[in-house]
């Protein structure tokens, strides 16, 4: 995982054009996406594939005209129905659980596909304030 991390890392910062902050979330969101595939749709096992696909969002994709990046992340484990795909209350102390609270603050869109085939993520970040939230 610490070679897709360095590779996320990377594209997001040098590529995309995102600052330390932004791009330390992003691969957290990515980090904890691999972890869930690695986890429950391939049962703990390590030696199956992902594949994650990096593009830069130009100017025009984003409502503020600031471009961004979308990583799409597959998988060919066990689908997961989407509405299992909920964190832990926040209330409840304890460890784990907080994968997919992570990930939706740390991106703009998030958007998840089961199939027969595996499952596919589709994450999206835009350079500066959240779309529709002026922060």
């Amino acid at each position: 995982m610490g070679v897709v991390r360095s590779a996320v890392e990377r594209f997001v910062a040098d590529a995309a054009g995102f600052g330390a902050d932004e791009t330390r979330s992003i691969v957290l969101a990515v980090d904890e996406a691999l972890t869930n595939i690695i986890r429950h749709a391939y049962d703990n096992r390590t030696d199956q594939p992902i594949a994650v696909t990096l593009r830069r969002l130009d100017s025009t994709a984003s409502s503020n005209g600031s471009g961004g990046v979308e990583l799409i992340i597959e998988d060919h484990g066990m689908p997961v129905p989407p509405e299992q795909l909920r964190g832990r209350p926040l209330e409840e102390v304890r460890p784990g659980g907080l994968g997919v609270h992570l990930i939706s603050q740390a991106m703009d869109s998030v958007r998840y596909e089961p199939s027969a085939a595996g499952n596919r993520m589709t994450l999206i970040k835009f350079r500066g304030p959240r779309p529709g939230t002026g922060a």
